[in-house]
């Protein structure tokens, strides 16, 4: 068997079924099993917004094809919109951003961006892509990411922020030094879309924790991989409907309503 080598979404998806907000047996089947399932209408924005950043960073697009580009793009979408009535919000958002674009970033010079990077938490092995490492003119080192959702709540914030505070770490091991502040930037916000953290290392030393009783979780589970469809109505969950990678093909998103037994993998 091969090493496992972890990230923040093969921990996170299995600390968002802890939490009830995921699913068990989804878990097993994209990272025990394989089975990645398929992307959804959220997933493809998100990767529109980092792919055209990541190109206007490198000097790959310029601002005068922002706009078709952004279209060709929307476009070329194989997921639509859940409810209608977002697609207007979600892409005047989008246009807005890019359209805003060199203001937004006026005070970063960006030194990496979307680096596969590569380390560890004590003997754990772990992956990942950092938005970007920049230097800011009053951030100081700053270690950033972009999020399309709407801006975090505080639990989700102090949960969710230990991604980059795992980042926090290739960064040290390639600068010899820590970063002054964590950022996000929210795309779909039409302002004040920067929420700065200054680095503290007792916040790390709370993310390694958080890893490896994760992976300790995660390696001693015992249980089936109950699936989340057992609880709810697969077919009217936002999570088991909308975005679970296995909407279209789990049998227990239609089966397991109201029942009390399953056939796990």
């Amino acid at each position: 068997m091969s090493e496992i080598i972890w990230s923040w979404s093969r921990l996170n998806t299995y600390h968002s079924a802890l939490e009830g907000d995921g699913c068990f047996h989804l878990f097993n089947q994209q990272y025990n099993i394989g089975n990645r399932g398929e992307n959804n209408y959220f997933a493809e924005y998100g990767t529109l917004v980092h792919e055209m950043t990541e190109r206007l960073h490198n000097g790959s697009l310029i601002a005068w094809d922002i706009e078709d580009e952004l279209k060709r793009g929307l476009k070329n979408f194989h997921y639509k919109v859940p409810f209608q009535k977002m697609r207007a919000s979600y892409e005047n958002s989008l246009f807005k951003f890019f359209d805003e674009f060199e203001d937004v970033f006026k005070d970063y010079t960006i030194t990496q961006a979307e680096e596969l990077k590569n380390f560890e938490v004590d003997k754990i092995k772990l992956k990942g892509f950092p938005d970007m490492f920049a230097q800011h003119r009053e951030y100081g080192k700053v270690i950033g990411d972009y999020k399309t959702s709407r801006v975090y709540d505080t639990k989700k914030m102090k949960h969710n922020i230990m991604q980059l505070y795992l980042y926090s770490i290739p960064y040290y091991n390639e600068f010899g030094v820590y970063p002054d502040n964590l950022v996000y930037i929210f795309p779909r916000e039409k302002e004040n879309r920067e929420r700065v953290f200054k680095f503290e290392i007792e916040e790390l030393e709370r993310t390694k924790q958080w890893v490896r009783d994760t992976v300790c979780k995660v390696l001693n589970h015992k249980d089936t991989w109950t699936p989340r469809c057992k609880t709810v109505d697969g077919k009217k969950d936002f999570f088991a409907s909308q975005l679970c990678n296995l909407r279209n093909q789990c049998a227990f998103r239609y089966s397991c309503v109201h029942r009390n037994e399953f056939t796990p993998y």
